[in-house]
């Protein structure tokens, strides 16, 4: 019997300074199991087109849907 698949390992990446509802651009990352368990932050440095830097990026929750 297959078991409970996991569907919390999706990450909402904004960047570092900004709050979810002015963030200029976002991306979604994948966590692993194991920092999931931990419950570690992710945090990266990716590539903000707006800025056309490398800037950090920091999890937040992801936003609510909409049904």
């Amino acid at each position: 019997m297959a078991g409970k698949k996991n569907r919390d390992n999706k990450a909402w990446m904004i960047p570092e300074g900004e709050t979810r509802a002015t963030a200029s651009h976002h991306f979604i990352a994948a966590k692993t199991l194991s920092m999931i368990r931990e419950g570690k932050k992710l945090r990266m440095r990716k590539y903000h087109p707006g800025k056309q830097a490398h800037v950090w990026f920091v999890e937040t929750k992801m936003p609510p849907h909409s049904k």
